[in-house]
């Protein structure tokens, strides 16, 4: 070992330099891909744990526009005065008016439910009849026929009836279970098992028949029946990674959904179950069947029934880390084969340095500060090397960075001076206007002029999303001035304003529009009479902005086409905004009547700091 240490000791300087190299390229490179595998394990891991949760909360957000769109057609079908009175003149007795009205029910069925690729289908089940089943003699051989007396004994039934109109979801179950279809039992069928939604349709009171419908002894419940393939279909291939399993269970951990039928209406038993179902949405690691697995969840805000799937991690894992260990070895390889080539070669450079440092130190001295040379040679050469042309790199740098860093002052400068003149022009210009107005006794063109002038203002001085509401009403006021001079003696503006709210934060310009509506549709065909009424509260927690007029009003089609406007500005660009910083839980509300009026409310949280955008 001495002797072998005291033959590196006398070795010639690039051999001592080859076999450091060795060793500390050997070391670094071994600690270096520890640490990093172990590193971009966790990395990995986690990075694919936020990936599967991704995919579970977009399925589930796609199921909920799905569930959403099917409950909207529930509302629509709850509100349809034709059934109602179908229902309230028919006697359960006449065989042939029943038969007559099944027929009537099933177009009434169809025009809200036919569009439905999601729904199995549709039934509404009375005390005497089943309408809605596709033999029109309500026989077995009806698609999933529900018979009567089957129905009035079962789950569904009393669901339906505890929610008291409100739209119920089912969980999966066995049909012939549930409506106690004893041959159905042991065969296999398209419908053996469904979920569904009730609803007990307790009447509208929109109709004005509603009375002789809420007199009936019992009234009937609406069935959409699913097949939990609607899952299936949009889970399918959503998670490219083999051994995965996605499934849907309600609110007490009943499986809706799975890709073992045999799993259906079962009850999934994990001890965290109750702690995933709390925690509504979110991503886990969890020891499932003995073996750790990753748990992506994510709740629906439809039916509050739970998206959960399960992943081994080594199948997120094994094709990464084979990939990776593959380029970690090519790399190792590479680098070390670089080095000893450029090694080898180390020798034969360690005179050409000092030539070459000679010659550029001259051209530096002469004010070439572009010279530059190629580092070769031994460590040290190539160290002063590097300095000598860092040092120069660094010298034109700082010349070069000077020379612009005037140029740009001046260009801001002037730049500066041009944003100031522009705006302070148009201040000037308007006063000015506003003077004459004066002096050839227009008060009402000077009152206009003033309020364009603040107007302007605001809107060039204020360039964050979020404003105060005492700078936002004040630009509102001398918006209802202007329009006041428009529409003179046709309207009175009355102001009811919370003082506490001045300061709080608001949208930029979110009053305005709605004013405006006012005066488009509201006073446009007035000569006089019009009032307008601004006012703002605390209700329950929450900031109210109200706008009221006595004017034109809107029927549902013109409020339709109000709020889907795609322009610039206008209540739908508030709307948007309202809930883009807010949340979906405030916005706009609009009620009209024609030759009435308009009120429209805008809700916002009660705080006052500025959220979401600024």
């Amino acid at each position: 070992m001495s002797n072998f240490m005291a033959k590196i000791r006398d070795s010639r300087l690039h051999t001592k330099l080859l076999i450091t190299y060795l060793i500390l390229l050997l070391i670094t490179v071994s600690i270096f891909s520890i640490s990093d595998y172990r590193l971009n394990r966790d990395t990995l891991l986690e990075m694919a744990q936020k990936d599967v949760y991704t995919i579970v909360r977009k399925n589930n957000e796609l199921i909920d526009v799905k569930m959403s769109r099917i409950r909207e057609m529930i509302y629509g079908f709850t509100e349809d005065s034709d059934f109602y009175r179908i229902i309230a003149e028919l006697d359960p007795n006449d065989e042939t008016g029943v038969l007559a009205a099944d027929l009537e029910i099933k177009n009434i069925l169809n025009k809200y439910f036919a569009q439905s690729q999601d729904l199995y289908s549709v039934q509404v089940a009375a005390p005497y009849y089943v309408f809605g089943n596709a033999s029109s003699a309500n026989s077995e051989h009806a698609k999933n026929f529900i018979p009567i007396d089957g129905f009035a004994e079962s789950r569904l039934k009393r669901i339906a009836q505890e929610a008291e109109g409100r739209t119920e979801w089912v969980a999966t179950y066995d049909f012939a279970e549930m409506f106690g279809i004893e041959y159905l039992k042991p065969l296999n069928y398209d419908y053996k098992y469904l979920f569904s939604a009730v609803t007990h349709l307790q009447g509208s009171y929109l109709q004005e028949n509603n009375r002789k419908y809420e007199e009936l002894p019992e009234k009937p419940i609406l069935v959409l029946n699913f097949k939990d393939t609607m899952f299936k279909n949009i889970f399918e291939d959503s998670i490219p990674v083999e051994g995965n399993t996605y499934f849907v269970m309600d609110e007490n951990g009943y499986i809706v959904s799975h890709p073992d039928s045999s799993k259906l209406s079962t009850r999934f038993q994990i001890p965290e179950l109750d702690e995933i179902m709390h925690a509504s949405h979110g991503v886990r690691m969890l020891k499932i069947d003995g073996s750790e697995k990753v748990v992506a969840f994510a709740k629906s805000e439809v039916t509050g029934w739970m998206s959960m799937a399960f992943i081994p991690p080594s199948e997120l894992l094994e094709p990464v880390v084979q990939q990776y260990m593959r380029n970690l070895l090519i790399s190792i390889g590479i680098i070390t084969l670089l080095f000893l080539t450029l090694s080898v070669f180390l020798s034969r450079l360690i005179t050409q340095p000092f030539r070459l440092m000679i010659r550029a130190i001259a051209n530096t001295g002469e004010g070439r500060f572009e010279t530059r040379f190629e580092e070769k040679g031994s460590y040290e050469f190539k160290v002063l090397m590097k300095k000598f042309n860092d040092m120069n790199e660094n010298i034109k740098r700082l010349i070069q960075d000077n020379y612009e860093l005037q140029i740009r002052e001046k260009e801001a400068e002037i730049k500066a001076l041009n944003m100031q003149l522009d705006p302070h022009f148009m201040y000037n210009t308007l006063n000015m206007v506003s003077l004459m107005a004066l002096e050839k006794g227009e008060m009402e063109v000077s009152e206009v002029v003033i309020s364009l002038s603040n107007m302007m203002k605001y809107m060039v001085k204020t360039d964050t999303a979020q404003v105060s509401f005492r700078d936002d009403l004040s630009y509102l006021q001398g918006y209802v001035t202007i329009m006041g001079k428009r529409f003179e003696g046709v309207f009175q503006v009355e102001y009811q304003i919370d003082p506490e709210m001045l300061d709080n934060t608001v949208p930029k310009f979110f009053l305005q529009p709605l004013v405006e509506n006012a005066f488009v549709h509201g006073f446009k065909q007035m000569k006089s009479g019009g009032i307008l009424r601004i006012s703002c509260y605390y209700e329950a927690g929450v900031q109210v902005y109200k706008i009221e007029d006595n004017g034109a009003g809107m029927d549902a089609s013109q409020l339709g086409n109000l709020m889907t406007d795609h322009h610039h500005v206008g209540m739908a660009n508030v709307d948007r905004r309202i809930r883009i910083l807010y949340g979906d839980q405030y916005g706009i509300y609009i009620q009209s009547v024609p030759g009435q009026g308009t009120t429209v409310m805008v809700s916002l949280p009660a705080g006052r700091e500025k959220v979401g955008l600024v």
